[in-house]
């Protein structure tokens, strides 16, 4: 198998740019691997491929390829062998290719073997072995958009095989950047921790684990790879021109999500705040427009504050067009972890939107009533969010809504302390308050 697993060389200037891993899945050289590292934002001058002869020495280049088909929104790309780097063309089956297995026969359990050349580690050819921890899924894909799993995938280790226990190529693994300048710790802003609407240098920095362990599924590339084998042209799903240059966060709109237990089929969910114990699976679905194919894109899950990156989408490119509804779901090993959970929207590092959902019998929502108590004042912009959360959502009021003196209204809520803030139609900040809501309760604008 090691023979398999190819390190892909990328050359700019006639010097080694970036590196990632790819795995050869046919007699004819061709070689699965990412679209980041087979057509990265650089001027290319070839692709080598590098060989590992025996498992203790570094893989020697020997070949160079040619890019046949790339999918940025899949970030899965194939490549050809076409010569030795002398100039002699490759011969059928020089490489022994993986067999390709079939992902969707894979459950949650299950043995993964990673095999790369992750820039730690040395320049030998990795094995690290995990197991499918869950799967996540989009409108983009489907059902089965991601396998994720609990094995240690570095940059480099990009675009190479996560192979099941009887050695078949089931999955492509995904980290966000491959290259000889990545930081494998990652730490980064990524969460709207000052509440400002933006992820930057303001908020803090938060530790993701270190790895983004994605895998995408081979099923996904099957597409892309019937198409090479039979010599056609693979049409990418999603537009692959880049976004406009006058393209901003600011003319994004995302509707609140909404959560249920299962993918949306012909109707938007009703409006909850809570779903049982015993979940298997959490959807959130939502409206937007303003968007643009090629856009960076985040989708971050958090259960009781602590991000969830291994079920997230983090940097994905937006192929869903100008506007539309949109929907994600997660799937780990048994229930859904019990807690409040929230998703959080970021277009280019700017919150567009979010929202929490309560999950098990221990959040099972309670009223809140907010009134206005004041004699004049109006309230136009109210605000709740669970103190966990890193973000305010969408006002409650809802659209065009007032309060006005001596009007109330109610809101289900998971029991939890949440942050309140209420604001005028100037956008002025009329009160805000933590509050304990473990029952019926009520709170007033005095």
């Amino acid at each position: 198998m090691t023979r398999s697993v190819v390190q892909l060389l990328v050359m700019v200037d006639g010097a080694l740019a970036l590196w990632g891993s790819g795995s050869v899945i046919s007699d004819a050289g061709l070689i699965l691997t990412n679209a980041h590292v087979a057509t990265p934002d650089v001027a290319v001058d070839e692709i080598q491929v590098a060989v590992t002869t025996t498992a203790d020495a570094a893989p020697q280049a020997m070949y160079r390829a040619e890019v046949r088909a790339a999918d940025v929104a899949l970030d899965l790309a194939v490549v050809q062998i076409t010569e030795t780097l002398e100039g002699e063309p490759y011969q059928q089956g020089a490489i022994r290719p993986l067999p390709v297995g079939d992902s969707d026969a894979v459950s949650i359990g299950d043995d993964l073997l990673i095999f790369g050349y992750p820039r730690i580690g040395g320049e030998t050819i990795t094995f690290t072995r995990g197991l499918v921890s869950g799967f996540t899924s989009d409108e983009v894909v489907g059902e089965r958009a991601w396998i994720k799993t609990d094995a240690t995938i570095t940059g480099g280790n990009s675009g190479g095989t996560a192979a099941s226990a009887n050695g078949e190529l089931i999955g492509i693994p995904t980290t966000l950047n491959a290259g000889t300048n990545v930081d494998p710790v990652d730490c980064r802003p990524m969460r709207d921790t000052d509440r400002d609407g933006d992820i930057d240098v303001d908020d803090v920095c938060v530790p993701l684990g270190g790895f983004l362990n994605g895998v995408r599924p081979v099923n996904v590339a099957g597409p892309m790879i019937d198409a090479v084998s039979r010599g056609v042209a693979y049409q990418p799903i999603g537009d692959e021109t880049p976004p406009p240059a006058d393209f901003s966060p600011d003319d994004v709109a995302f509707g609140r999500p909404l959560f249920l237990e299962q993918i949306p089929t012909d109707a938007p969910p009703p409006e909850g705040s809570w779903l049982p114990g015993g979940t298997t699976e959490l959807c959130a679905w939502w409206t937007y427009s303003g968007m643009a194919d090629g856009v960076r894109w985040d989708a971050i899950w958090s259960h009781d504050g602590q991000i969830r990156d291994d079920l997230s989408q983090i940097e994905g490119t937006w192929v869903g067009g100008t506007d539309g509804e949109w929907w994600s779901c997660i799937q780990t090993d048994g229930p859904i972890d019990e807690g409040i959970w929230d998703l959080a929207l970021h277009v280019q590092d700017a919150r567009v939107n979010g929202s929490f959902v309560g999950v098990g019998e221990a959040l099972r929502p309670v009223t809140m009533t907010f009134a206005n108590h004041h004699d004049s004042q109006r309230v136009c912009w109210l605000f709740i969010s669970p103190r966990v959360t890193s973000f305010w959502g969408d006002d409650w009021l809802g659209g065009d809504d007032v309060l006005r003196p001596g009007e109330s209204r109610s809101f289900d809520l998971p029991p939890a302390n949440y942050d309140i803030r209420a604001e005028d139609c100037e956008r002025t900040v009329l009160m805000e308050v933590t509050q304990e809501i473990i029952g019926p309760t009520e709170l007033a604008y005095e």
